[in-house]
């Protein structure tokens, strides 16, 4: 899947208030297979096989009769659904979602049916979608290029791989993305970014945060103990306002983990929460070098911090992103 199809669905799911709890990233959704999520609207929650459908048909895509004839929940999402193909998906019980927000969602307590649209509603008016030639600059994995690149500096002096590696990008979609950025003037001729813009690039990735890699929809929200925190199995990274203490009395934690540390959370008993969550939990999209991949509790780069503070909203964790900031100049 694209990264403009991804975003836009990724829209589609904050829109309709659906959150999927592990960590997933829709970009990496494969086709013709499905993977294991939970799906959650408010306090309630279904399990469901979800996969990338393109064409979104029921004649395109006969591999699902398996889980259908299992009675095992189905989500499809791709591109717009057609209303002839919607209506045998209603009859079949399998739930979709499109680009254009078109869905069928419908499990105990959850019933969101949207027959008739035929284009995406436009962006709010405080989200960055600076696009040339219909390119969204911040879709999602464009936004971990730009991150990668303003968290370590030194990568744009060396092999673009190495810079692929540390965003959790391919090799194309980082070229792309440098080549925007030159566009943009945000990287000049020798390929460093221009120091007059250099603030600016920040704003405008913290902005595109909480509608793209800080979504809803990659967002698991937990409630718990989240002090005194030991992974004995798992490589952590803390981020928010727990990993500024020394700035602000935090009271919420923001976690980011490669994989979905389901006994980490079992052993500490924290339960899912919607309502009053003090635990977020992300997927961990980026690699540096000699990063640390062991065991245990590290702290997120501090650029990933200062957008989780920036994202809450919240005056006191504000603050302390504007002083983490001043630090980082």
């Amino acid at each position: 899947m694209n990264e403009s199809l991804a975003q836009s669905l990724a829209d589609r799911f904050d829109e309709l208030g659906l959150r999927i709890i592990e960590p997933l990233d829709l970009a990496e959704l494969p086709t013709r297979e499905t993977v294991a999520a939970t799906l959650a609207h408010g306090d309630s929650r279904a399990a469901y096989h979800v996969a990338h459908a393109d064409p979104l048909t029921v004649s395109s895509n006969d591999w699902v009769q398996p889980h259908h004839e299992r009675s095992e929940r189905l989500l499809l999402v791709g591109p717009r659904v057609t209303e002839r193909s919607a209506a045998m998906f209603r009859q079949l019980g399998i739930d979709y979602i499109d680009t254009a927000g078109n869905a069928l969602i419908d499990f105990p307590g959850v019933h969101i049916d949207v027959r008739g649209r035929r284009s995406v509603q436009g962006a709010k008016a405080d989200s960055p979608r600076m696009t040339r030639g219909g390119v969204n600059l911040f879709s999602r994995k464009r936004a971990q290029v730009i991150f990668a690149l303003l968290s370590w500096p030194e990568l744009l002096s060396m092999p673009v791989r190495q810079l692929a590696t540390a965003a959790g990008a391919s090799l194309g979609q980082t070229q792309e993305t440098l080549e925007l950025l030159t566009q943009y003037s945000y990287l000049d001729d020798r390929r460093e970014l221009t120091p007059l813009l250099h603030d600016r690039l920040i704003d405008q990735w913290t902005i595109s945060f909480p509608s793209g890699l800080g979504s809803a929809a990659n967002t698991g929200r937990f409630s718990g103990e989240w002090r005194n925190l030991d992974a004995k199995d798992s490589a952590i990274y803390v981020g928010g306002e727990a990993a500024v203490p020394d700035l602000l009395r935090p009271e919420t934690a923001t976690l980011y983990t490669v994989e979905y540390p389901t006994e980490f959370i079992r052993a500490r008993r924290w339960r899912r929460d919607d309502d009053h969550p003090n635990i977020f939990l992300r997927h961990r999209f980026w690699r540096s070098e000699g990063d640390e991949t062991q065991p245990g509790i590290h702290p997120a780069p501090w650029l990933l911090v200062y957008a989780d503070l920036i994202a809450s909203n919240d005056a006191r964790q504000r603050e302390a992103a504007q002083q983490l900031r001043e630090r980082h100049r």
